[in-house]
């Protein structure tokens, strides 16, 4: 689960460029990142791929991750992962048990609540192709992180300019593994409880919590 959650965070941009940006794709994610971040929470829905060739598998999952600031609260696989920023909260629904962390996004390779903003922050980018899909304009854009220690060499967005959308994102690790993020459904400002982002144990009768703080 916390491989998903470092490559959910990656849901954005990178890819092997030159030293230059093209100033195209430049202007794009400008675009892009600043509608973003005038929501003042987002919510999508999304299907998640993973497949590795080295090990010959493929897993499919669907998923949701609501963001608010720093606050994020993803739901996947049978579990629910909350973050305040402060703490963690990573709660099995079948095993009705969570595991309480420090945050730590250092250990991240992204910010989860930079999943849709993530424009200018250490990466090279280009544009692939522009083409025509259902009356849509689509965009792929190529982007590289510069920091090469990164477990992943690079990322292929995919946004629909008409409605100023990411809508699919490709992340391609160094191991062989590529993880797919089709976002089905965006949903901007709603409105959320005052404690949405924390975890309250006291809901759950006979919960198992294990807490993994220093």
């Amino acid at each position: 689960m916390k491989k998903i959650i470092l490559i959910l965070t990656a849901i954005i941009f990178v890819s092997e460029l030159s030293a230059q940006v093209d100033i195209k794709a430049d202007k794009l994610l400008k675009v892009i990142s600043n509608r973003y971040k005038k929501f003042k929470t987002i919510k999508a829905d999304f299907v998640y791929n993973i497949e590795s060739k080295a090990e010959k598998t493929h897993e499919k999952q669907k998923g949701t991750i609501i963001i608010k600031g720093n606050n994020f609260r993803l739901d996947i696989a049978g579990q629910t992962i909350i973050c305040d920023n402060k703490t963690v909260w990573t709660y099995n629904k079948e095993a009705n048990e969570v595991q309480i962390n420090n945050y730590n996004p250092k250990e991240t390779a992204i910010r989860l609540d930079d999943i849709f903003t993530m424009y200018g922050k250490g990466f090279l980018y280009k544009i692939l192709e522009e083409k025509k899909e259902q009356g849509k304009d689509i965009t792929l854009v190529e982007l590289i992180p510069k920091d090469k220690k990164k477990t992943y060499f690079k990322i292929k967005l995919t946004v629909d300019k008409t409605n100023q959308s990411i809508i699919k994102v490709l992340v391609f690790d160094k191991n062989g593994t590529t993880h797919e993020y089709a976002i089905t459904n965006q949903f901007p400002n709603l409105k959320l409880e005052e404690h949405y982002f924390s975890f309250d144990p006291k809901k759950y009768p006979k919960i198992e919590i294990v807490d993994l703080r220093n």
